[in-house]
């Protein structure tokens, strides 16, 4: 993807909500980030990034594929789900 040929908006909201965690897992992240000397919000962020370096490659693949059936290019498919969330 050519980032630089895309610009991006801000988000309405820069900081996405995780759902409820069960009671179980809410209590080992807290205790991880009390391990670590890490608040929770930041184990979470290090969380989803991992996730996007980890995945990224995958769902880009998915993205040309849609764009390619759309006749698009992946760059115009990935702007246009970007102008499409409403942040929901």
């Amino acid at each position: 993807m050519d980032w630089k040929s895309m610009e991006l908006p801000k988000p309405k909201n820069p900081r996405p909500q995780v759902g409820e965690l069960g009671l179980y897992d809410y209590w080992r992240l807290v205790v991880a980030s009390k391990l670590v000397k890490k608040s929770v919000a930041a184990i979470l962020q290090t969380a989803v990034i991992t996730y996007l370096e980890r995945n990224w490659e995958k769902h880009e693949t998915r993205l040309t594929l849609e764009a390619n059936e759309q006749g698009i290019s992946p760059e115009e498919m990935f702007l246009r789900y970007v102008n499409d969330d409403g942040d929901k």
